[in-house]
């Protein structure tokens, strides 16, 4: 039972099972279904799911707890709370063991590829096991904030370190989760970017005219773009292109796990890139070329951010909901390979 819940994930992705669940739980209180197929079945219908999703999801919920078989029909464990973040650590916290492990590897900082090598060394995840098993949990450690991006790296938060410290793991060395400001990659070994970021940056590359054009408001005809291009202050811009009128584009990306701290970083690297390139094509052959920065986003950002980035004068692109489906499923591929 007890690897069953350490490696059962619930199914929902990074916020939306607390969704889900609400809506199990709706259904089973209202209805009140006298076998686990009732419920299977509405599931089905609710969620436009197959058989084979479906079941198994819904025994998940059982072998963790959540719905138990009573006397007389199915029951909830879990209740219905106002705080989000509160559901969220509750669950974490009763039902799913192994996230534990997960957040105590990111104490001194750890990429992503490193978090989910604790599935798989300490859990027996093997290569054709459900990487979201483990990708999800991130999320839900993300979701209630006790995980964050820094630079590239995941750190536990404050929150984070307590949590630890209640389950009995010694936190006194530890300082990641407490540390204010801008983290130095370099301090922890320059370990990768994550997924999230890197699918990102890659449907941007390769969708970079579409994404201009709407920022214009006209065609745009690229002549070049490039990934990680380097100007000569060390900084790698994300994506950078250029077209005929001639303008110079530098754009950041920053995913939907970004924190708020990482998406204002992100605004002035942004203020950066133009200060460089524009230092560039004063001292350049193709002088007189305009820069541009854009910070690309896969959530609008909060009203004190985007006043900042209106103050600096950062234009500030969301991509469509065509291309956030294409990415979501971009990165679903990769996590089962």
């Amino acid at each position: 039972m007890a690897k069953a819940k350490s490696i059962q994930p619930l199914d929902g992705g990074y916020d939306g099972y607390i969704e889900t669940l609400d809506k199990v739980r709706d259904y089973v209180e209202r209805e009140q279904p006298r076998m686990r197929d009732g419920l299977v079945g509405w599931y089905r219908q609710e969620f436009d799911a197959a058989e084979n999703a479906a079941r198994p999801y819904i025994n998940s919920l059982f072998r963790c707890g959540l719905l138990k078989d009573g006397s007389t029909h199915v029951e909830c464990t879990f209740p219905r709370r106002r705080n989000q973040a509160q559901r969220i650590i509750e669950i974490i916290d009763n039902n799913i063991v192994f996230i534990l492990d997960m957040l105590h590897s990111a104490s001194a900082g750890a990429s992503e590829e490193e978090l989910h090598d604790v599935g798989k060394s300490k859990h027996g995840l093997g290569p054709k096991s459900n990487v979201n098993q483990i990708w999800w949990r991130r999320g839900w450690l993300q979701s209630a904030g006790m995980l964050e991006r820094r630079d590239g790296l995941m750190f536990p938060t404050g929150a984070g370190l307590e949590l630890l410290r209640n389950h009995g793991f010694d936190m006194s060395n530890s300082s990641a989760g407490d540390r204010k400001g801008p983290i130095n990659s370099a301090e922890f070994g320059g370990r990768g970017e994550g997924l999230e970021h890197k699918t990102l940056k890659e449907l941007v590359h390769e969708n970079c005219g579409k994404i201009l054009r709407t920022v214009r408001g006209r065609r745009v005809t690229v002549k070049d773009c490039q990934m990680e291009y380097e100007l000569p202050s060390g900084d790698r811009v994300d994506v950078s292109a250029w077209d005929q009128e001639p303008v110079c584009w530098h754009i950041e990306v920053k995913s939907k796990i970004s924190s708020p701290a990482d998406v204002e970083r992100g605004i002035y690297q942004c203020v950066k890139y133009k200060a460089v390139a524009e230092a560039v094509e004063r001292v350049a052959p193709r002088k007189g070329r305009t820069v541009k920065p854009i910070l690309v986003v896969e959530k609008d950002l909060p009203a004190d951010l985007d006043d900042l980035a209106k103050e600096l004068r950062i234009y500030v692109h969301r991509i469509s909901v065509e291309m956030q489906r294409t990415l979501d499923r971009q990165r679903r591929d990769k996590q089962r390979r």
